[in-house]
Order: C-alpha cells, then structure tokens, then sequence
C-alpha cells in the first residue's frame, strides 16, 4: 500500500515532466495535424489533449505495476500469520 502511495505521488510530480515534454514534441505535433488534420497545435501551444497523450502514459507506467500487485494479492489472499501452517 505505500509503494502504491509513492507511486500516486510520482504521478503528481510527472505533471511538470509531462508539461515538458509535451512542449518538446511541439514538432512532432505540428507534423501530426499536417498529416491527418487533427488539430493539434494552435496559437497557444499543443492542444489539451496532447499534454494527456503523453502523461496518461507516464502515470500507467507509474501505477500499473503496483496495482497489479495489489490485485493479484487480493485475488490469492494475502498470505499472513493467520494462513500459515504450523
């Protein structure tokens, strides 16, 4: 539980990381709306959805694995004092 803790912290740190590199993609974006013309940049930097491609990742990387954790725990049940043979 306190790694996943961490974890949820982590991802309120990647904000500022994710804001940067989304920001560094601008040509990556750019090229993107070109091609497909999806909007994507405008006069004010990267659309919205944009800073959500990139940091949704970064928080599943963050989070999924503790997570998984978490449920495969729950889901055998947690072996404590109580379950142990004696």
């Amino acid at each position: 539980m306190l790694q996943l803790a961490v974890r949820l912290g982590l991802t309120a740190v990647a904000v500022p990381v994710a804001l940067a590199v989304t920001l560094l993609l601008y040509p990556v974006w750019s090229w993107l709306e070109r091609t497909t013309g999806i909007e994507s940049v405008g006069h004010s930097g990267p659309a919205g959805w944009c800073y959500l491609a990139v940091w949704v990742p970064m928080a599943a990387a963050l989070l999924l694995p503790p997570l998984w954790r978490l449920v495969l725990a729950l889901w055998r049940g947690v072996e404590g004092p109580a379950n142990t043979p004696r």
